[in-house]
This record gives structure tokens, sequence and C-alpha cells, in this order.
């Protein structure tokens, strides 16, 4: 299998200027406005790549009605001083006769150059390349030059197998450049289906499971006006206008290197978002019967009004919102994505390749949609019990979003009120009569079983916990000594000059370096800490390695200055750096990694 790595391009000032100097072609052109040029980018989207035989592919993807000169592409090395290329093997062009350059040889659609290297490189390293070319359009208007720089990490080359160094290479490659690459070389059609499968895997995770409840309070607010058919078209809408803002954000990322979400994981935001599903839910529980000031009734109606009796819009609005706040930590197929966009400013089939992967993920949601006018009871008594479930579900998503905003022993205790007012409901505390039916009592006894577990959790949340999984670790000193052996014990860093001094030590020290990426609203990152990073085989192996987080819970310049040296558009990542402080690219983390996984890379690595 073909293992290679991307390439950075750093064009974006002289496609200013190309832009600049086709002004005037543009504007003498006599063709109308809907016929006017593509940009550059457009017109001839460049990528390159290297695989383990350090063949370099030179991949354009020339527009319709476009062609490339063949004697125009150059290649020039621009480091190492002493990198030295064969001669490109040119495939077979067409021979045209152009106004500006006479008879000369073209390439119309899509054109792959192979250049190899003279000399074989024998340890892993990065070069860079300068990419010259030139391109017209069929109706006579000729683009200026254009150069891209291009870096490139090449492995060890197969042919020095034989030497220690080879031996030693990385046989991995990170899994976004894989994606990344993939985008490359797929079919348009098999790049969709390819992210709608990652979209599927993906709707199986944490970041999204709170959309349920979010959409499912929806359709239940609709009561007995709900059928089938409405359930889905809301279901449909949601999904759809999360999948749009899924792609957008991304093509946004991408070209901008900015991430939209982070921006929503503001506490105001937070608190907002928050508040208005516990006001979704308390319309469920009919508590907006009590007495209130006249003005505050009014809008909590209209509220609980609009819930039952609101359009597909409002439906997709909550999509746009949900996506934008409940989810905002970066996985492997969009970063991958994120890559393939930054290259080659293909912003058509990088949100296409997102959009599919929010229809993926998404699946759930439509499966709520198309199964709940059938499976819910549309009237009778049956349908306030049900109500009340969904709005203990809208409630949890409210505890869950202001665990990025409070401490986790305040989280703690909202979880434990949360289970104990649940079991109040379920008549825990309530002695049953002696006539009850079966349903009764099994209702009490779920009900006494979150009434005893509540009560736990405000013990744990006494004593300083912090994990509803392990809320009374505190308890126990055996436990939490434990638990501290075997947790990785992090160095915060802030900003590039603290980052710079800790490699500056670590190479001092001849020490390997994992940096983390962190944020307290990335529940991928405390995924990572509760299951990967705790792991004692993790920690063994990683403690002759110096381990340093970057936390960029507030989105500052500091933060987006280390996220923007490392082209990273968010957390959770994890980044490893050689006893001479290079980064080790090809062993990138990009979102959740399993423990057992995550030790296998390490045993790679180190």
């Amino acid at each position: 299998m073909d293992t290679s790595t991307l390439a950075t391009s750093n064009e974006k000032p002289l496609l200013g200027a190309s832009l600049d100097a086709l002004g005037g072609l543009f504007s003498n052109s006599k063709q109308g406005a809907g016929d006017q040029l593509l940009e550059p980018d457009q017109a001839f989207s460049f990528s390159a790549h290297i695989n383990e035989q350090q063949e370099i592919s030179l991949n354009w993807r020339v527009a319709d009605g476009y062609y490339l000169y063949q004697d125009k592409i150059k290649i020039t090395p621009v480091s190492p001083k002493d990198l030295s290329l064969k001669a490109i093997d040119f495939p077979t062009g067409t021979q045209k006769y152009d106004e500006i350059f006479g008879d000369t040889l073209v390439y119309y659609g899509d054109v792959t150059l192979i250049q190899s290297l003279a000399v074989p490189i024998t340890e892993p390293s990065e070069i860079s390349l300068q990419i010259s070319f030139q391109g017209c359009a069929d109706r006579g208007v000729c683009y200026p030059p254009m150069n891209k720089t291009v870096s490139l990490f090449v492995p060890a080359s197969l042919n020095t197998a034989g030497s220690g160094n080879a031996q030693n290479a990385n046989p991995f490659i990170s899994e976004q450049n894989k994606i990344s690459n993939a985008l490359f070389n797929d079919a348009l059609w098999l790049t969709c289906i390819t992210f709608f499968g990652f979209g599927l895997l993906l709707s199986l995770t944490p970041c999204v499971f709170p959309m349920i409840p979010i959409l499912s309070g929806i359709i239940i607010g609709h009561g007995k006006a709900l059928t089938s058919r409405k359930a889905f078209y809301l279901s449909l809408s949601y999904v759809l206008a999360s999948a749009a803002t899924y792609a957008v954000f991304g093509v946004l990322a991408g070209i901008f290197g900015s991430n939209l979400q982070a921006t929503f994981q503001n506490p105001w935001i937070l608190t907002t978002f928050s508040f208005i599903f516990i006001l979704l839910a308390l319309s469920m529980f009919g508590l907006y019967n009590i007495q209130l000031p006249a003005s505050i009734q009014s809008k909590l109606s209209q509220l609980s009004q609009h819930q039952k009796h609101g359009s597909l819009w409002g439906s997709a609005a909550m999509g746009i919102l949900s996506t934008l706040i409940v989810g905002p930590c970066v996985a492997a197929p969009l970063a991958g994505v994120l890559i393939y966009i930054g290259q080659t400013g293909d912003a058509t089939l990088g949100g296409l390749a997102l959009f599919s992967l929010g229809l993926g993920m998404g699946v759930p949601l439509l499966l709520i949609g198309v199964s709940a006018g059938k499976l819910l009871p549309k009237a009778g008594h049956w349908m306030e019990p049900i109500k009340y479930f969904f709005g203990v579900l809208l409630l949890a998503v409210a505890i869950w979003l202001m665990e990025r905003v409070l401490p986790a022993t305040v989280i703690l205790f909202l979880w434990a009120s949360l289970l104990i007012i649940c079991a109040i409901y379920l008549k825990a505390t309530d002695r049953l009569p002696d006539d009850a039916s079966g349903w009764l009592k099994f209702s009490k006894g779920i009900g006494t079983v979150l009434l005893l577990y509540g009560v736990v959790l405000v013990l744990g949340a006494t004593s300083g916990g912090t994990n509803p999984l392990k809320p009374l670790a505190n308890f126990s000193v055996s436990q939490g000594s434990a638990e501290r052996h075997s947790a990785l014990s992090f160095q915060r860093i802030k900003s590039l000059e603290e980052l710079n001094t800790q490699l500056q030590v670590a190479a001092n020290n001849k020490q390997r370096v994992m940096l983390d990426f962190y944020a307290d609203w990335c529940i991928s990152c405390k995924e990572l800490e509760a299951y990967t990073f705790s792991d004692p085989s993790v920690a063994s192996a990683l403690s002759n390695t110096m381990l340093l987080q970057a936390d960029v819970t507030l989105n500052d310049n500091n933060d987006k200055a280390l996220l923007k040296k490392f082209s990273l558009i968010g957390p959770p990542a994890i980044l490893f750096f050689n006893t001479d402080s290079s980064e080790i690219e090809q062993a990138r983390v990009v979102g959740y990694m399993p423990a057992d996984d995550f030790l296998k890379r390490l045993n790679s690595l180190l």
C-alpha cells in the first residue's frame, strides 16, 4: 500500500498577486459576466505527496476548458541544500498551437508527474521544493506563472533496507494523512461513501450523543400532532442543517485555519444554550403554570408553544446551533479534509466530504425520526411519562454542556441532584399500595437505584470527587494512590516561547517529548485522560518521555499561535518530538485513540 506524506503549500501572497494581474484580463474579456475566468487555484488545483519509494507525485486537476504547458513545469530544490533531483519523466501531452507560445505540448484534465530523487535519503527528514507552472484557458487568456512551495516528509528509502536507519524508520503514517491522501486519489463517489462511513463511526462517540435528546425533545414537543412523516421531516431538516454547517465550518477552517466551533465554547454562549435546554425541559414537566410575573409567563408560554408547533426551520436552526456548540472536538477524518483543503484550496471536494461525514453522523437521528411517529403513543396518559423522560435528557444535556464551564465537583453535585429528582418522580420515596402493579414496582425499583446512586454522588462531591463513575475515589487511600501512580503528569505550557524552552531542556537531556493539546470543552480530550492516559501500560511506556500539555481552553492569541504553529485546527491532538526537538510528523494522533492502539503507536515510536 502506498504510504504518503502530504505537502503543505505556501502560496497565498502569490495568489493575490496573480489575481491582481488577471484583473485587467478579466475586465477586457469579451465574455459575459457568467463566463468569468476561474481563479488560478480553481483552474489548476495542485497537490504533491511522496511515497516510501521516495517518488514525488505532482498532481494537477485542470478544469474543463483549461490546459497546462508542459515546458513551463519546473521543480527547484529549496532545502536541504544538497538535495538533487532526477529529470522529470513527462507523460505524453497534446500538441497544440498556442497564440502566445506557438506549437507546444499541453495537458488537459488530471495530470500526474513523477519526480524521483537523484540520491536516496537514508534517514527520515523533511524536504522543500518550489513548483513552477503556467496554464491558459481555451478562450485565449493565459494566467501569469504560478509558484508553490511544498514541504514533504521523506521516509527512509526502502532501498536502504539493510541499514540500521531504515530498520528504525517509523512504519506508519498518521490517520489524518491517510485520509487526506485518499482525497487526492479516490473518485468523488468513493470519497463521499467513505466519509459517510466515517460519519457512522463518529455517530457512536460522546460528541454526537447529546444531539439525540435535543432532536427527541423537538419531536416530542409536537405531542398529539406528531405523525411519522412529520417526525421524519423534522429529523431530516435537523440532520441536513447540521451536515451543511459541518461542511461550511470545515471549509472555512481549512481555508483560514480557524476553528469556528471553538469560538462558540464561550462560557456565556454555553450558559445561554444550557438555559434554553432547561426551559424546554421544564415545559415538558408542565411547570409553566407556577406564579411568575405576567411578562415572563407570556415568554415561557410562547417558547413552549413554539416547541409544539415549530416549523422545519426551527428544527434546522437547532441543528445548526447544536453542531456549533455541542461537539467542537477535532477527529481524524475532519483533520484529513482540512489538510487537503489547506493544500489545494479545493473547497468543493472538501465540503462534499464533510457534508457526507455529517450525514453519516446524523443516521441515528434520522432513525429516531422514522421510528418516532410509529413507536411513540399519540395520546393518553402514556404521553406524560415519555415527555418527562425526554425532559430529563434535556436537563442532562444542559449539565453536560456546563461541564465545560463549572468545576468538576459542582458538576458532580448537579448529576446527583438530577438523579435524586428523577428518583422522586419515580416515587422512590413513596409507599407502594398493596395492589401495586408490576410496572409500578419496577419504576419504584429503578427510582430507588437512582436515589441511592444520587446520594453516593453527593458524598463524592462533598469529598472533592470529580468522576461520576468513581465518585468515592477520594475515600479510598489505596485506590487514589494507584490512580495517581498510573495517570500521566503533564507540565502545562501556554505559549510558543514556553514550548521552545521545554524542547531545549528535553534536547539537553536527550529526551523525547509528547505534547498534548487539551481544552476543558473538548470531550475527546477528557476521554483520552480517562481511558488512555490513565492506563498503566501507557504510563510505563512514557516514563522516560517529557510530557507537555497545551491548554487551549480560552482560545486566546497564545492558544491560536500554538495551534497555527503546527497547522492544527483544535484539540485533541498529540504530537511527538525527537531528542533533537524535531517533530515526528507521521506519528501525530488527532482525535481519541484507545489505550491499546495508543500503546502500539508508542512501541513503534519509542
